[in-house]
């Protein structure tokens, strides 16, 4: 990633869109800026002042959904919402569009972490987070924690998405510094197989021999980690064939997985895992919290 991670994260940015969904978001970024002792910066984005300032002619605007009020509006929502008095806090809104605004204020607040719920509430208009949240994940800078589920304490298990490359290699360093060494590790690797044109006994036997090739490459690779004695005894290595977000959501609803880690490009979803689509269908697809990484030789502009 191209900005410095400092584990635990001296400030962290809750992104919120001021909806109930939004509240499991808070609770996780409470926690956390508890457990660091880190401030926290509360952040909404409000659509830009030439999208609200349509003034009719005829009917005229609501006094509310002018831009200097509806600024106030929000601000006295967020912290009347917000009020914690044990964690350093700090309340912004913003405003343009949701994505870009929301990375340009944790570039500038220097946050070491993006929380974020996915929920839309349309009490002032806004934008859907969850589009932007989609955004973020393939162009955030800092790792991104979506959270889906209520807080039950720390992270304590643990499901890594790996397409065998050093970018998710980075992205499960980055968990690990983050939230420590979970109870349950598991790290998940896709395969697919062609089988176009093949008989049914060609077709199991391309299948054993990718499974095997995958199996060897995966443990090949969780040997280059270096991951300390004990946490690598409970690690769970999983090799499946299909498509890597079916893989995670099958698993992380049998296991109950509290967190799941994945790392990617930001870019097209060239292969495995690499962050595109695939960031897609796992933000539909996964619920449970997961944490994006991008890799950390890229760098996202802030614009839509």
């Amino acid at each position: 990633m191209s900005d410095a991670i400092v584990a635990p994260p001296a400030s962290l940015l809750l992104a919120t869109d001021l909806s109930a969904r939004g509240d499991r978001a808070f609770d996780r970024a409470v926690q956390l800026a508890r457990q660091w002792q880190s401030r926290l910066v509360v952040t909404t984005v409000l659509p830009s002042t030439q999208e609200l300032d349509f003034h009719d002619p005829i009917l005229g605007s609501p006094p509310w959904q002018r831009p200097a009020v509806l600024s106030q509006l929000v601000e006295r929502r967020l912290r009347r919402d917000v009020a914690v008095d044990d964690i350093d806090l700090e309340v912004r809104v913003e405003s343009g569009a949701v994505g870009p605004a929301l990375l340009r204020t944790a570039q500038a607040c220097r946050c070491g972490l993006i929380i974020a719920g996915v929920a839309r509430n349309a009490l002032f208009t806004q934008p859907s987070l969850g589009s932007s949240v989609a955004w973020l994940s393939r162009h955030a800078t800092v790792p991104l924690l979506v959270v889906h589920r209520r807080v039950h304490g720390p992270y304590r298990s643990l499901a890594w998405a790996t397409d065998l490359s050093d970018t998710a290699s980075q992205a499960l360093d980055v968990a690990l510094a983050l939230f420590g060494n979970p109870v349950t590790l598991a790290a998940l690797h896709a395969f697919q197989v062609p089988r176009l044109g093949q008989r049914d006994t060609h077709a199991q036997a391309a299948q054993a021999q990718a499974r095997d090739s995958a199996d060897n490459a995966l443990r090949s690779r969780l040997d280059l980690l270096g991951l300390p004695t004990a946490l690598r005894g409970r690690l769970e290595p999983v090799v499946a064939e299909g498509e890597p977000s079916r893989l995670l959501r099958d698993y992380v609803r049998d296991h109950d997985t509290d967190l799941v880690v994945v790392g990617g490009h930001g870019r097209s979803a060239l292969s495995g895992l690499l962050l595109g689509d695939v960031a897609g269908r796992i933000l539909g697809s996964v619920q449970t919290d997961t944490l994006f990484v991008r890799d950390r030789g890229e760098r996202a502009a802030p614009t839509a």
